[in-house]
């Protein structure tokens, strides 16, 4: 596999694990859909891509020559993984889980689409937490010494269509989705999502042990 297939490959399946997520962003796509029709929820999904762009973008131009740098590679991926180590903890100790669509509506009423995307925007991108995901992930897949900026752009842009992609199937489906939207697979689902992040944070400071021990005995 090619290394460019190979960063396609590993951004397709970060895609797929970060759609499980059920957070606010989730529930103002099926709430949008469903009050305000599929084409606001297509507005809104277009506004929450353009800000995870915008966030790999800034995150990307911000910090890219010292993640880049080969002497920096092994303290970037430390951190990353620890990072993810932590979060996905802290995801898998969540209990309750928002999950309300009626009674506790979300403050999303505009009907012109270009608010509307406006309002996908800023809901994603005041979201710090979402801003240090997208720094962690992009320390993490830089850390790899294989990696140019090339590959790390195929990584990204992969996993953003894949976003993208599931975000616009959700609007698509809401009222089937909404259906099955209980508390306690909600919970069920943010504990998959959460050992999915433990395990990637964990793997990566596996592999930075083994390489660093044999970079030591060689």
């Amino acid at each position: 596999m090619s290394l460019m297939l190979e960063a396609m490959y590993k951004g397709f399946l970060l895609g797929l694990a970060l759609c499980l997520g059920v957070g606010p962003a989730f529930f103002a796509l099926i709430q949008t859909s469903l009050h305000h029709g599929v084409r606001s929820g297509i507005a809104l999904a277009i506004g929450i891509f353009i800000s995870d762009v915008t966030c790999v973008l800034l995150a990307y131009l911000g910090i890219s020559q010292f993640i880049m740098n080969p002497a920096n590679k092994t303290i970037v991926g430390l951190a990353g993984g620890i990072i993810l180590v932590l979060f996905g903890v802290y995801i898998m100790l969540q209990k309750k889980t928002r999950n309300s669509f009626d009674d506790e509506k979300l403050d999303i009423k505009a009907p012109n689409l270009i608010l509307m995307a406006l309002k996908g925007f800023f809901l994603n991108m005041l979201n710090p937490v979402v801003i240090l995901l997208w720094i962690t992930w992009l320390g993490l897949v830089s850390s790899n010494k294989n990696f140019t900026h090339r590959h790390v752009l195929g990584f990204f842009a992969t996993t953003l269509m894949i976003v993208l992609g599931t975000d616009l199937l959700k609007v698509l489906t809401a009222d089937r989705i909404k259906k099955f939207i209980k508390p306690r697979l909600l919970v069920g689902i943010n504990r998959l999502v959460g050992a999915i992040i433990l395990t990637i944070g964990a793997w990566k400071l596996v592999a930075l042990f083994f390489d660093h021990s044999g970079a030591i005995a060689g």
